[in-house]
């Protein structure tokens, strides 16, 4: 299970640790953005620290309907108890996670300031 909490500008906050292959790690807290369908968006000075690897090109819309090309690394994190690799994202200098990251879990947000976020596995029973 994960935790975060609610700040006071509403926004739902959950830290992550990132890992990249050669033992570095750094742990941000990310805003939780349910219209991002990626894993997370991080800056490029992180991706650089952790000289995580790329995975890819993809074009990608923004909220103002234009599109570019982003780059897409790997990174990996504790997740639900395992480790998980992650697409990483570089737009802007905002930490962000999208809903990809989500997917087999529920979240709860108490959507007031100093409110708490969970996040735990769906069973595979659900």
């Amino acid at each position: 299970m994960h935790y975060g909490y609610v700040n006071d500008a509403l926004e739902a906050i959950v830290s992550l640790n990132l890992l990249s292959d050669d033992g570095g790690h750094e742990t941000h807290d990310f805003i939780v953005d349910t219209g991002l369908s990626e894993d997370i968006i991080i800056p490029r000075h992180v991706i650089d620290r952790l000289s995580l690897p790329l995975y890819d090109r993809i074009v990608i819309g923004v909220g103002d309907g234009r599109a570019g090309l982003v780059d897409r690394y790997t990174a990996r994190i504790l997740w639900h108890g395992r480790l998980r690799d992650i697409r990483v994202a570089s737009m802007g200098r905002e930490f962000l996670i999208g809903m990809a990251l989500f997917r087999g879990s529920n979240v709860s947000i108490d959507a007031v300031p100093g409110g708490s976020v969970t996040i735990s596995e769906i069973s595979a029973a659900s």
